[in-house]
């Protein structure tokens, strides 16, 4: 079963348009999204009504949880509320009931998926999060790996033997999965990428086969 894996889309209709085209290339049976679907882009609705139409499982985002949490809104600046505000205002009944359903995080065979970090947080950046709590993470879960957004940026850490190691991915390139070693990856961001390769990022996950694809999509 081939998974795509997105997240931070951000409103960005075209992008995400454009990355559906060349996941079609590669035969995917599942999408799933890691949230922040709305904010900063201009083009919720055609977003959301694209992520309906192509039956993408989404989870709830830090955004999502800004529109239906008032009291967490409230903690966003200015700069992060006004699109928000602005994109909420132009969404119709069916995308709001998409964007109310989602949940903070999903669980499949053998992997992991939520915004922030693992295993329930929606608004937490994983680099702030210490090797001690990686660890603890890695050693208590059966999954063997774990798929994250919120950052905008390609990141892979892995665990074995005791040690957790963390790189930066540049390029797009296969992961192959080994047994006794776990992985966590933070897949990017569609809209707004904040790292020094302008594209969108996605990843596909073989859980046949046992390897993860990372693909860079110049839109």
């Amino acid at each position: 079963m081939k998974v795509a894996v997105f997240s931070d889309v951000h409103s960005c209709y075209s992008k995400m348009k454009a990355t559906f085209v060349d996941m079609k290339k590669h035969k995917i049976d599942q999408f799933i999204c890691l949230g922040d679907i709305i904010g900063y882009g201009d083009k919720p609705e055609e977003t959301i009504k694209l992520l309906i139409e192509k039956k993408v499982t989404s989870i709830r985002g830090n955004h999502e949880l800004a529109m239906f949490d008032m009291k967490y809104r409230k903690t966003f600046p200015k700069i992060k509320k006004q699109p928000l505000l602005d994109n909420i205002a132009v969404l119709s009944n069916d995308s709001i009931r998409y964007l109310e359903n989602t949940k903070p995080y999903l669980k499949l065979k053998n992997c992991h998926f939520v915004h922030g970090t693992p295993p329930d947080r929606t608004d937490t950046y994983i680099y702030d999060v210490n090797d001690y709590y990686l660890k603890s993470l890695f050693n208590n879960s059966e999954e063997q790996v774990f798929f994250t957004g919120h950052t905008h940026k390609l990141q892979l850490i892995t665990y074995k033997d005791k040690i957790v190691m963390r790189q930066r991915i540049t390029q797009n390139c296969t992961i192959y999965l080994e047994e006794g070693q776990k992985y966590l990856l933070t897949v990017g961001s569609i809209g707004f990428p904040r790292d020094n390769y302008k594209t969108s990022k996605y990843v596909i996950y073989d859980s046949l086969n046992k390897f993860i694809i990372i693909r860079m999509v110049r839109n």
